[in-house]
């Protein structure tokens, strides 16, 4: 397993929050289990995301408790996932976020095509 060279910086919450939700899709991934969309399956359609990419980021989400995953004992195993209370007091900071990226959609789309 890696082991990172630079020590986690525990001094401030912002580098605690980068550690346990820096990924590309494990902001996406709470909002849209908070609406609903449990299943991977639906979750990948939901993102767009590759799939071991997003098994993995799910896995540390359950491991940091934002996400509860359960597993269901059936002819065709089915996995779903839940928010935890931890998951669900993060949901206003992700719906802020997502309100500032519609009211500055315009600027940000500029700087994306100046960026390719």
């Amino acid at each position: 397993m890696y082991k990172k060279k630079i020590p986690i910086r525990m001094d401030c919450g912002l580098h605690v929050f980068k550690e346990l939700l820096n990924g590309k899709w494990k902001l996406m991934l709470i909002y849209y289990i908070s609406e609903d969309v449990k299943r991977p399956g639906a979750l990948q359609k939901k993102i767009a995301a590759d799939r071991r990419v997003m098994n993995k980021q799910l896995d540390e989400l359950v491991q940091h408790g934002f996400v509860d995953k359960f597993s269901f004992d059936t002819k065709i195993p089915k996995v779903e996932y839940r928010l935890t209370a931890l998951g669900i007091s993060l949901l206003p900071l992700i719906i802020s976020l997502e309100k500032w990226g519609e009211d500055n959609r315009a600027v940000l789309e500029e700087a994306l095509i100046e960026k390719q």
